[in-house]
């Protein structure tokens, strides 16, 4: 699943469209309803594919403001305190093997990861934690990176305004 974002009167092709994955957009919304509330504020529906957006003088304030922020340094500093946050995260017990390390459901079993995992080939062993009983919190699923910052900017100032479906 994704978030489609169309520009509604693009002035040039970046301002037409905008994607990104669940997991890559989550953080992108989440930085710009933190760091400028204010601007974010006529979308009430950043996190769906409902159809809200921001008009175009919204969106020109909105990359106006992300453009400072990527000038300034801000989005950078953010990425690292992010991503030190997540690595910060305790493991958390894998649930497709129920921390055993093997998988005996009938999945695991039919591609063999319910034999204990052999170093020398990497096979075998829980396919979701490696064999290990602990996997990387979900946190770690959703990345944030600037340039996903840089790339939106850009999209918002020739968007004309856009919905998100």
């Amino acid at each position: 699943m994704g978030m489609d974002v169309y520009g509604e009167a693009a002035t040039s092709e970046v301002g037409e469209y905008f994607r990104n994955n669940v997991w890559w957009w989550r953080p992108l919304a989440d930085y710009i309803l933190r760091t400028h509330p204010e601007l974010a504020s006529s979308c009430a529906e950043w996190h769906s594919n409902s159809g809200d957006g921001l008009n175009a003088a919204e969106s020109i304030a909105l990359a106006d403001a992300l453009d400072a922020d990527l000038a300034s340094g801000a989005v950078d500093a953010y990425s690292t305190a992010y991503a030190a946050e997540v690595a910060a995260l305790p493991r958390e017990a894998c649930n497709l093997c129920n921390s055993t390390g093997l998988r005996t459901d009938e999945i695991g079993v039919a591609h063999g990861y319910d034999k204990p995992r052999d170093p020398a080939t990497g096979r075998g062993g829980c396919n979701g934690c490696a064999g290990v009983g602990t996997r990387e919190h979900w946190a770690a699923s959703y990345p944030f990176a600037t340039e996903n910052v840089r790339e939106f900017a850009a999209f918002l100032r020739a968007s004309g305004g856009f919905k998100i479906l």
